[in-house]
């Protein structure tokens, strides 16, 4: 019982974190979009266990929503967003 307490509230963390990472990304699309441009970027800095998950995660609602996704491997990962 007291472990699956403990998945439950590893999921929910989960899923608050993802949210809040679809927040921010729908927040600098949203402004990109009122300066007028069509494209943003940003520093894939996602300090978690389940790093590679939520990556995928967000790529996968990002082109599922219609954008042209990329990620670009540097020092750092940068997630390069494009719309029409």
């Amino acid at each position: 019982m007291l472990n699956k307490i403990k998945e439950l509230a590893v999921i929910n963390n989960y899923d608050e974190r993802f949210e809040d990472n679809k927040c921010k990304i729908i927040e600098n699309i949203e402004y990109g979009k009122t300066v007028g441009i069509n494209k943003v970027s940003a520093i894939f800095a996602i300090h978690d266990e389940e790093k590679e998950k939520m990556e995928k995660e967000l790529i996968n609602w990002l082109i599922l929503d219609g954008y042209k996704v990329s990620l670009i491997q540097d020092e750092m990962k940068i997630l390069v967003i494009e719309w029409n």
